[in-house]
């Protein structure tokens, strides 16, 4: 995929807790500027004025959205860029594709944010792109975006694998999950607001030894077997905030080949669970590049 374009292109990484805004040309993206997620309003309002102000009177050409969701992403469908069923107040109902087009009369391209970042994963400054990857990002909420034959893997919408239903951890019984829709699910058990809601504190901010760290662990190496399974990804990217915790993906990938159990021989060994499940590359800049990306394919 050609990341380069003579267009000039805003890229916008919508997310729960916060929007990150930057500016593309070429193969280069500016400055980012991030504003916290509050109401609709004031959030857009927010994003449309630090566009204008980094395009310092440049003509945009397109608009490039990988926004957190559910979200609609049917071009087809009357509400194309359409967030659902969020747990995040007010903002079900609003219409990103809509609001940003009409601002700035261009094209606009969107997806989920966890499809943009495995887009930008799979591509981004590699000599031989990944044709088959997934991505899981963990923070407010949990998503999983997948690259299949070069090209992001969509249904009638995009995964929502986040929502799964997984045993629970022998140790965490005596909690029922956070999510508004399905309590103990994947993003339920294992997000940012779950792991506080149980302890109060971030992953980070509590002891390695802290059981906390194992329960984590569990579920999200559950998620990558399910994922694996499912897909056979390549690689397999953990990003997002929770991931970022040390000492985290080490016994991740020891949970997902528990959980595994050998089914896959060729992944029953920990240098290829390694290979397979890795860190973001781009690190937390995975998102805001496959946004552009997004943007520059459709200027």
């Amino acid at each position: 995929m050609d990341l380069t374009t003579s267009k000039t292109v805003a890229a916008i990484e919508a997310g729960g807790t916060k929007f990150v805004v930057a500016i593309g040309r070429g193969d280069q993206i500016g400055a980012r500027v991030t504003i916290p997620t509050t109401d609709p309003n004031t959030t857009l309002s927010a994003v449309v004025d630090a566009i204008k102000i980094e395009l310092d009177g440049d003509t945009l050409n397109a608009i490039g959205i990988a926004s957190f969701g559910p979200i609609d992403i049917d071009k087809q469908s009357q509400t194309y860029g359409e967030i659902g069923a969020t747990p995040k107040a007010g903002w079900a109902g609003v219409n990103l594709q809509s609001y940003f087009s009409q601002a700035f009369d261009c094209p606009t391209g969107i997806e989920s944010d966890v499809n943009g970042a495995a887009l930008a994963e799979a591509h981004w400054g590699r000599p031989i792109p990944i044709n088959h990857l997934a991505y899981v990002t963990v923070g407010t909420g949990i998503g999983v975006g997948v690259i299949h034959n070069g090209i992001i893997a969509n249904g009638t919408g995009h995964p929502e694998m986040g929502h799964i239903r997984v045993p629970p951890h022998s140790k965490d019984t005596a909690f029922s999950g956070v999510c508004p829709f399905h309590g103990n699910c994947i993003e339920g058990m294992a997000s940012g607001p779950a792991i506080f809601a149980r302890w109060q504190a971030t992953l980070s901010d509590l002891d390695t030894d802290h059981i906390a760290h194992e329960i984590e662990a569990y579920y999200l190496g559950q998620l990558a077997m399910h994922i694996v399974l499912h897909h056979r990804p390549e690689r397999l990217i953990l990003g997002g905030g929770v991931n970022q915790t040390p000492h985290l993906l080490p016994r991740i990938r020891e949970q997902f080949q528990v959980a595994l159990a050998g089914y896959l021989p060729n992944l029953d060994n920990a240098d290829a669970v390694a290979d397979l499940i890795q860190p973001a590359r781009l690190g937390l800049d995975s998102g805001i590049r496959g946004a552009f990306m997004l943007g520059a394919a459709s200027a």
